[in-house]
């Protein structure tokens, strides 16, 4: 079953996980070609994806891999709508990073109900 609304297309699985821990819904656009986010240059994160004082800086080098994964765990994990995944995200770079990618298992299954190559690289 998937859920629709404010926060775009969600899964059961990633509103529902019962993994025993936190949870919250995950925004995860339609379709991979929605993804436009930069391909090169420096990307600061708004405070409304990533607002904790404590942890590594906000801003993030895409051109640099390392960055370019730390960047898409926040945001996968973190964001709290489609627009901003798709404006911070690019679907090639995903689809290539995927692998290497640190994700909450619901998050990990919100998006592997909806792109294929998000099962194929588990």
């Amino acid at each position: 079953m998937t859920l629709r609304g404010e926060w775009g297309v969600v899964s059961e699985q990633a509103v529902f996980a019962g993994e025993g821990g936190f949870c919250r819904p995950v925004a995860v656009p339609p379709d991979l070609a929605a993804l436009h986010g930069p391909r090169h240059g420096l990307v600061s994160l708004p405070l409304s994806v990533y607002a904790s004082g404590a942890g590594p800086e906000r801003r993030f080098d895409v051109d640099e891999d390392d960055q370019l994964v730390g960047l898409y765990e926040v945001v996968l994990s973190d964001a709290n709508t489609v627009e901003e995944v798709c404006s911070l995200v690019d679907g090639e770079q995903l689809r290539r990073l995927w692998p290497r990618l640190w994700l909450p298992g619901y998050v990990r299954r919100a998006w592997s109900v909806h792109f294929p190559v998000s099962a194929a690289a588990r």
